[in-house]
Order: structure tokens, then sequence, then C-alpha cells
């Protein structure tokens, strides 16, 4: 999945299908989703599923259910089939995922989860009908939160105890009440980074303070100027008198970067200008250039993955509330 895809939330279910037409949907489906899965049922036994896929900002929040089944997930596809990389957090909420990947096996069982890359072999048997959330990340996403996931690979973690149990009510809540969160769904894909690395237990690297000093100024040069469109990585090193690298050193374990933040701090510029009466007779184009952006429509673009909804979308909301 390449990041900042957007999707539509969607969702099937075997109801009314026959055996073979059941699994033949199911197959075509983890194939636009992850990769191309052999699924096994057990002899003589109908197959019964269902899915629900939803954007999470770059991630893809899906539960499922379904019957018994065997899933493999060969190793190298390669082909014009081929993903970008991916990694899959699985979280059981119902039944035992019986799992080996390579030459390790383990069982991720109700109330764990577990992290797996989609690049490498992995099958999971279940005996029994059972109930997952499936949350797939790209792997320029999760990169800044864990930049190395070998540790964490193939290690089942409780979501009930330690700093596990955070990330697994969360991932509880979306499953429930995701419709109803009342942040924007990228703002709640960023809390999942920040729980993951806990429930991980990821050290970022320590930092003095003369680090943490110069990450401050840079923050606030954002903060400040971002509605100016001058200001590029190259006008920031210059008035901070250091180098272009030395700012992605800085800003690289905060887990987003200059242009990540620069636009992150333009958009929440915007949507306080959309919001407010005294700019209600502003064009789009003109709320544009008030928050740095030359381009309408990139900025429109970002505010509607950032927001989930459209700039004139937002403006109407807020106005008639």
């Amino acid at each position: 999945m390449q990041s900042g895809v957007q999707y539509e939330d969607r969702s099937w279910s075997s109801s009314g299908l026959g055996r073979g037409e059941a699994l033949s949907q199911w197959r075509d489906w983890a194939s636009q989703t992850l990769a191309p899965i052999d699924v096994r049922v057990p002899e003589g036994e109908r197959f019964a599923a269902c899915w629900t896929s939803r954007p999470v900002g770059d991630l893809r929040f899906i539960q499922i259910g379904a019957s018994a089944q065997n899933v493999v997930h060969p190793e190298d596809l390669g082909g014009p089939t081929q993903h970008d990389p991916t990694f899959q957090l699985v979280y059981s909420r119902c039944g035992v995922f019986r799992t080996r990947v390579n030459d390790r096996a383990f069982a991720v069982r109700p109330g764990e989860f577990v992290l797996l890359d989609n690049t490498r072999f992995y099958q999971m048997e279940m005996d029994a009908y059972h109930e997952a959330v499936d949350l797939v990340m790209p792997q320029a996403w999760l990169s800044p939160w864990l930049p190395d996931p070998e540790p964490f690979l193939g290690r089942p973690l409780s979501a009930r105890q330690g700093w596990g149990a955070p990330l697994g009510a969360m991932l509880d809540t979306m499953a429930d009440e995701l419709d109803c969160g009342a942040l924007p769904r990228a703002r709640i894909a960023e809390q999942i980074g920040s729980l993951l690395s806990l429930a991980s237990g990821f050290h970022a690297p320590a930092r003095d303070r003369r680090d943490a000093g110069l990450t401050a100024r840079i923050v606030a040069l954002i903060e400040q100027d971002c509605a100016d469109p001058e200001l590029t990585l190259d006008a920031a090193a210059k008035t901070l008198g250091v180098s272009k690298r030395t700012i992605h050193a800085q800003l690289a374990p905060t887990g987003a970067s200059f242009v990540q933040r620069l636009n992150a701090a333009r958009l929440d510029r915007a949507a306080d200008l959309l919001a407010a009466p005294r700019t209600a007779a502003l064009p789009m184009a003109e709320i544009a250039w008030r928050s740095g952006f030359l381009d309408p429509g990139y900025f429109a673009r970002l505010f509607r993955r950032r927001f989930g909804v459209s700039p004139t979308d937002w403006r109407a909301r807020r106005l008639n509330s």
C-alpha cells in the first residue's frame, strides 16, 4: 500500500454464497489487501466469513470474523501483484491463532497481538470460529515508530498487561466505535504509532540537552512561520544556522519530518481560518495562501487526508454547528 493512498470504508460477508464462491471472493480480497494467500478449509465444512476494512490515516483497520481455516502466506511473492512492503498487527479478539513464521511456532491467544512482516512466509491455523483486528501498516509509516521491527516480529504480546493494555483498549474501542471518534482518523493513526512503540518496548536513542534545545527551536520556527509560503527546509536551515541534514537528524526521533511538521502546522492554521466567522467569505485559494500553500489543489488533497473531509465541508460543519 502506498503511503497517502486513499481507501473507502468497505465490508463483505459470505452470507448467501456457496462454499466455492465464498472462498474465491475471500482469496481475491486478501490478494488486493495484503498479498496472495492459500486458504484451506476442513473437508466437508461450509466456509463462512465477514470483514470490514476502513482507512485510518495511511493504515487499514480490518475486522475479520471467520470459521475454521488454515491460511498460508508465501514468501517473496514477486511478479506484477507484489505490494509495497507492509506489516500486520494481528490482534485476537476471539479464538486461538496457531502461527508459524519460518521455523518458529507459537500461538496468538485472545487478548494478544503479534507483528508480522508481509514479505515473509507465515502460516496461521484456526480450528474454530475466530475474530481478529488486523492493522495493515506500510513500512514507511511504521519506520518512525519502530525503525527496526525485526526484534518484535513473531513475538506475541499481551494486550491486557503493561503498555500493551492501552494499545489493546484502543484497538477494542476502534473496533466498536471508530465511526464515532472525536479525532480525525489520521490523528488516531498517530496515537496507534505511539502506543505500539510503548507496547513493543522500543527505546529511542538518548539525546542530550543541546539536541533537545535545537529540536525545540526547529519546531518553534515551523509553528511561528508556517504561513510563510517561502518557509522551506533550505530557508529553515539558513535561519537556524545549521545544515539540512542536521534538521533531518533532529526531527527523526520525533516520528515526523520537517515537511510533515510544516504541512501539519499549515493545515491546523487552515482549519482555524475555515472555522472563523471573520474569514467565512474568503475563497479557498485565499485560505490556502494565508496558510502557506501556493497550490490550492495540493492544499485540498492534504486537508482531506488529514481531517477526512474537504475544506468546504469542514467550513460548513464548523460555521453551522
